[in-house]
């Protein structure tokens, strides 16, 4: 199964550097900027009260209502390994 990698940056997260490691249903967050080996696109995550507007070169704009209330603003690389 391939991992999936979030290399995130910006405010909101525990960290202002932290990467997210995914494999299946299992999640993984780290408190360090890891780049993934193979990059699939850059995002920038908007993330205000409980709504989130992400701007993907991956899913271009995408918009959803969340049940937390919470403030982030987050640029990040996705990709896999």
């Amino acid at each position: 199964m391939r991992l999936k990698i979030f290399a995130e940056l910006g405010i909101g997260n525990a960290t202002f550097f932290s990467t997210e490691i995914e494999r299946g249903e299992q999640e993984k967050r780290l408190a360090s900027f890891i780049v993934p080996p193979k990059v699939d696109g850059i995002y920038i995550r908007i993330w205000i009260y409980k709504f989130v507007l992400a701007f993907s070169t991956n899913r271009f704009v995408n918009w959803q209502k969340k049940g937390k209330i919470k403030f982030k603003l987050i640029f990040g690389i996705e990709g896999h390994r």
